[in-house]
């Protein structure tokens, strides 16, 4: 790791606490570890630790978690967005459990294609995988209509992905999220943009939609 002493001023400026930077001969700037605490992050790569406040200008991030702060520009490719302002960029992967979204496109409906849950131009195309005698893998009191289902009183579209709602991903994620059981229920969903409540990323979370049995596809 290279000492702080080499650091450029604008991280040697940011609060920062067990930091673990490694600078190239061509300044390149790579974030192997440690806590953000403040400042700005004026471009580089990141790929582990805890951001908890501050301004991201602009650069790559790869993993770890996000607290707090600003994004203004750069390249998301993976980890945990927990809270915080996403004010533009590119957001390619990783998972979203809350926090402020200001970017021209929609996150939910972004989101959701990231995930693999297809948009024909006037609904959605998403899967969902049960028990073979249609009760929830994850949780067993609950069984699945076929056909048209629809659940009331749940959080508004917004509210994260774990709460509560009916949840779909694409074909391969949804056969394999839990574990893979060979005689389990595959389900494709159709719905329509309303009835998609939120997206991580990962999976979707809707208020229900056409629930219809099929073999998996593979």
């Amino acid at each position: 790791m290279t000492d702080q002493s080499d650091w450029p001023d604008w991280l040697k400026q940011a609060d920062t606490k067990d930091a673990q930077v490694e600078i190239f001969q061509d300044g390149d700037v790579v974030w192997h570890s440690g806590r953000w605490q403040g400042g700005e992050w004026l471009g580089g790569t990141w790929h582990s630790g805890t951001w908890y406040g501050g301004d991201w200008i602009r650069g790559e991030w790869f993993g770890g978690q996000w607290l707090g702060g600003q994004w203004r520009s750069g390249r998301w490719h993976g980890g945990e967005w927990g809270n915080g302002i996403w004010l533009s960029g590119i957001w390619r992967g990783g998972l979203w459990h809350g926090g402020t979204w200001l970017a021209a496109e929609s996150r939910i409906h972004y989101m959701a294609s990231l995930a693999g849950i297809a948009y024909d131009g006037t609904q959605y195309l998403g899967y969902r995988v049960t028990q073979r005698n249609g009760r929830g893998r994850y949780t067993d009191t609950f069984v699945q209509p076929e056909g048209n289902y629809y659940e009331d009183d749940i959080p508004p579209s917004g509210s994260g992905t774990c709460v509560a709602g009916i949840h779909v991903t694409s074909a391969a994620r949804a056969w394999t999220y839990f574990g893979i059981d060979p005689n389990a229920q595959m389900w494709e969903v159709r719905f329509s943009r309303e009835d998609l409540l939120d997206c991580d990323g990962e999976k979707a979370r809707i208020r229900g939609g056409v629930f219809k049995k099929i073999e998996r596809p593979f």
